[in-house]
């Protein structure tokens, strides 16, 4: 599987799936790593939590720390 690390700028709200972040005029923080599955659903998620509102960092952090954990029972599960 391929992971790529997820990055969140709050005061623009962009975020990125890259693997390499190159240097941009936007200030992202670092969130974690996903496949682009994991990516995906996160996004959904938080579209359906938060519709057209703006993200908190701390909360944008948390749904992905539920989601990682989700996903990480998931793997477990199948031994993946």
């Amino acid at each position: 599987m391929k992971y790529n690390s997820i990055y969140f700028d709050e005061i623009n709200q962009k975020v990125r799936w890259t693997k390499d972040l190159k240097k941009t005029k936007n200030k992202y923080n670092y969130i974690g790593e996903a496949t682009r599955v994991e990516f995906d659903l996160l996004i959904e998620l938080l579209w359906y939590k938060y519709e057209d509102e703006n993200i908190p960092l701390l909360e944008f952090k948390s749904v992905f720390d539920e989601l990682r954990i989700f996903c990480d029972k998931i793997k477990n599960n199948y031994n993946i």
